[in-house]
């Protein structure tokens, strides 16, 4: 049988109909991509947490909340499954090119944030201690940001468990005024830390994570460990680094008032006005960010290429 050209035409179309019917595919690699085989740009708010994330581990070094150690993550602003935080690098180091793309689920990288062309098993290792971050954010869909630390002056309030940590200071009513809780490896469970597994207070699995961020109470933001350090929860990335600063000034307060007051407990903010302040300190955030910001980018040890306006390598995930 002659077929003409005209029903050669006809056939494709009924069968590219009937392909896309089935498979949801369409053979052509270009349609709906004006540039084929170049990726997407990044979008905006995904490059703002990046500038934040990178501006948040270098206050928080400038402050002497982290030092070599420590990490902070923001969740995708593009996709709540997913956060972002470098890999394992100090935090005063840390660039664009050090920013990776997590899954909350495992805490599995997806790939460099802003630099596509590194994926998978390919990126740098991350912190054993990422699931801190991932457990939490799984827990707490609110939750935007959380801060992990080794800071010393929280430490003997995580220690010293009769004594516990309230907020004493306007600034810092994410402490809460019942006491932060305490998470202590101790109590856990063999099915979650058997004798087996390392025992050096590191939060490397998802079972621990689990169990440190069911660790927190809804009258307080952090959550103390012992023999280690903290977990700050917040909701922005911003509020996170004012937490975490002002949880340590808050426990250097508390600990003078001890000793001032010759071992008698010192007088904490009460639950009225740890929720106001709460309402006030939101409104705080903004104008100590700016001046961190500010000293930051005057002291001469970070960088932030993001926020200094130099292009990305690449397409963020």
């Amino acid at each position: 049988m002659h077929i003409t050209p005209h029903k050669y035409f006809l056939a494709g179309i009924i069968f590219s109909g009937f392909q896309l019917l089935v498979t949801g595919k369409d053979d052509d690699p270009g349609k709906g991509n004006d540039n084929p085989g170049k990726a997407k740009p990044i979008p905006t708010n995904v490059t703002q947490a990046g500038i934040d994330l990178l501006d948040a581990s270098h206050i928080l070094h400038f402050l002497e909340v982290v030092d070599a150690f420590g990490h902070v993550s923001v969740r995708n602003p593009a996709n709540s499954s997913q956060f972002l935080m470098t890999f394992a690098i100090a935090p005063a180091q840390a660039t664009s090119q050090s920013i990776v793309t997590y899954e909350v689920d495992n805490a599995t990288a997806v790939g460099l944030t802003f630099n596509s062309s590194v994926v998978g098993s390919a990126v740098p290792t991350g912190f054993a201690e990422r699931y801190i971050h991932s457990e939490i954010f799984k827990k707490f869909p609110d939750v935007l940001a959380v801060l992990h630390s080794h800071t010393q002056e929280i430490l003997p309030f995580a220690n010293q468990v009769s004594v516990p940590l309230v907020a004493q200071m306007h600034t810092a009513p994410s402490v809460g005024d019942e006491g932060a809780p305490v998470f202590d490896v101790r109590t856990l469970p063999q099915s979650v830390l058997p004798d087996s597994a390392l025992h050096d207070l590191l939060i490397r699995n998802e079972a621990l994570g689990d169990a440190l961020a069911n660790t927190f109470s809804n009258s307080s933001q952090v959550v103390l460990m012992r023999g280690h350090g903290m977990a700050v929860r917040a909701a922005s990335i911003r509020e996170v680094v004012f937490s975490g600063y002002y949880i340590k000034q808050d426990a250097t307060v508390q600990l003078q008032g001890i000793l001032l007051g010759g071992g008698t407990p010192a007088l904490g903010l009460n639950q009225r006005e740890v929720t106001d302040t709460a309402t006030t300190a939101k409104t705080l955030v903004g104008r100590a960010w700016s001046l961190w910001a500010l000293q930051v980018d005057k002291a001469g040890l970070y960088v932030n290429d993001l926020r200094k306006g130099a292009a990305p390598s690449a397409t963020g995930f």
